[in-house]
């Protein structure tokens, strides 16, 4: 079904009350692929994990099930899922055990090598210049660090059909990979499964 290029922006940066509504619907439907994603990052206890684009903040809680000595961290530009995820996740939070921030990836505020683990489910496709964010990536994985980007890619007809090109930049999944060799990214692999809404890919790839 054709998104209208309102809810489409929504669904890049979710705001006012149906921006919580949204919010809501995508902590269901993204469900599955962000499980994927957090498998292929092959999380250990004392890890350091950053999601990029946390939305509702479920995943960074799953996560927090695995990284039970380490560090979880989060950043996002909408501040509706910001107030949703820190929420959801208020005694990670109060423990010290999470961080969770306003912001945009191709200017993360961290030192570098600041993290072992990144992941960006549904994310991609908001980044007018992904080799900007994918530097930023790059420099704040520590050396043997993995990302994971997972996304739904352009040999799905049907997303590219269904969701307006003014605020969605669906890539096929050579276009994705080259540029994680371009910024520097080395092992560079892609996971491809069919869902319920579409093909999804997660490309992975190590610092």
């Amino acid at each position: 079904m054709k998104r209208s290029e309102s809810l489409a922006r929504q669904g890049r940066l979710p705001s006012g009350w149906l921006g919580h509504i949204v919010g809501r619907i995508m902590a269901r439907e993204t469900q599955g692929a962000n499980l994927v994603a957090l498998d292929q990052l092959d999380l250990q206890p004392a890890d350091r994990l950053l999601e990029i684009g946390f939305g509702h903040g479920r995943t960074l809680a799953t996560a927090a099930k695995r990284i039970t000595a380490g560090r979880l961290a989060g950043i996002d530009p909408s501040d509706v899922m910001l107030r949703i995820a820190r929420g959801r996740n208020a005694r990670l939070l109060r423990e010290g055990r999470m961080e969770l921030i306003p912001g945009s990836s191709d200017q993360l505020p961290f030192p570098a090598a600041s993290f072992d683990k990144v992941l960006a489910v549904h994310t991609i496709y908001f980044w007018p210049r992904p080799e900007q964010d994918l530097a930023e990536i790059h420099r704040v994985l520590a050396p043997g660090g993995r990302l994971v980007i997972g996304f739904r890619p352009g040999e799905d007809p049907n997303f590219a059909r269904d969701f307006p090109a003014s605020v969605y930049a669906i890539r096929p999944i050579a276009e994705v990979e080259t540029l994680l060799t371009t910024a520097g990214f080395s092992n560079v692999t892609t996971l491809r499964r069919p869902t319920k809404a579409g093909l999804m890919a997660w490309a992975c790839a190590t610092r």
